[in-house]
């Protein structure tokens, strides 16, 4: 294995029981975590939203530091927050931060684990026009009668900071994208007026002084955009900030990142990258060229006054008894 986006560490025997391994996953703001069985971790600053299925999950208590889900450290200076997780032995585990989408995939090596980080990179660039219903389709929108809904994909939305998107903030119905096209076409005309009123008689652009010289012709571009025939003309109109989908069943999972143009109604330009997930295998790790031991962690008091000394005696005294 040669990839340069690959980390591979060794974990300790202490942080490995039969069927998962705990590890501390370290993000700076926003961070959403996602499995085959969906969201496992989500958290952003000044969101209502949070999410952790690691304070559910009984295992956690085999393990040292389950004491201590999350804490703070610098690495390299910068504050970093890192949760714990449990991550289940031949699975991926789907990680968007900081702008990037990185796996992470554990496999058993006797009584210790190898795991695996990979910062995915998007591949098969392409791009595909869709009607609005196609559109809807693609992106998850199921039939209402559809009787075989609990077999079919689950579809999860989020921005490619790490931020969660439910599904009517990205799927508009036809009037709603009528009225974004409208709302945006409204604000670019009082832009340009208040841009225009801004220059003194000497500096305003020629074109400017014609439309400030027929006061009403301004008016009339306002009033003109709610008669908008949107299937005559090329509007050519981003919907939205790039978004990732994720399409989940219970054996895999397929990433997508979108960008959607509105081009007329019924014509939808969808640029979409494809970002892979990979499995792994115990003989392909052991032929890595480098792999790292895992580190015990350092929990500074002074960043985590809700940690007191006891917690870390406690967490510490767990390693040297599993250690045995």
């Amino acid at each position: 294995m040669a990839n340069m986006n690959e980390r591979i560490q060794r974990i300790d025997s202490y942080y490995v029981s039969d069927d998962c391994v705990q590890v501390m996953i370290p993000f700076r703001d926003t961070i959403s975590i996602i499995n085959q069985n969906g969201i496992l971790f989500h958290h952003k600053p000044g969101s209502s939203v949070y999410i952790n299925k690691y304070l559910e999950d009984e295992r956690r208590e085999r393990f040292p530091y389950s004491n201590i889900p999350m804490h703070y450290a610098r690495i390299r200076g910068k504050k970093y927050t890192y949760t714990n997780q449990l991550l289940d032995f031949d699975k991926p585990y789907i990680s968007i931060l900081d702008g990037s989408v990185e796996e992470n995939y554990v496999v058993k090596d006797n009584n210790e684990a190898l795991l695996v980080t990979n910062v995915n990179e998007a591949v098969n660039y392409h791009t595909v026009h869709m009607t609005f219903e196609e559109f809807l389709r693609f992106t998850g929108k199921h039939d209402e009668n559809d009787n075989n809904k609990e077999n079919s994909e689950r579809f999860y939305y989020l921005g490619i900071n790490g931020g969660l998107y439910d599904y009517d903030t990205i799927l508009k119905s036809k009037e709603r994208i009528h009225y974004y096209i409208r709302n945006y076409y409204f604000n670019t005309i009082n832009r340009i007026e208040k841009r225009l009123n801004s220059y003194d008689d000497n500096n305003i652009p020629h074109i400017g002084r014609y439309l400030l010289e027929i006061p009403w012709l301004i008016e009339y571009l306002k009033k003109s955009i709610n008669e908008i025939d949107f299937s005559l003309v090329d509007f050519n109109i981003k919907m939205f900030e790039d978004f990732l989908i994720l399409r989940i069943n219970d054996d895999n999972i397929k990433i997508e990142l979108i960008d959607v143009t509105f081009v007329k109604d019924d014509d939808y330009k969808v640029d979409i990258q494809e970002i892979p997930v990979t499995k792994y295998t115990l003989e392909q790790l052991k032929f890595a060229t480098k792999i790292m031991g895992a580190k015990n962690p350092k929990i500074p008091l002074r960043l985590n006054p809700g940690v007191t000394d006891k917690d870390l005696i406690e967490a510490e005294e767990l390693v040297r008894k599993l250690k045995r």
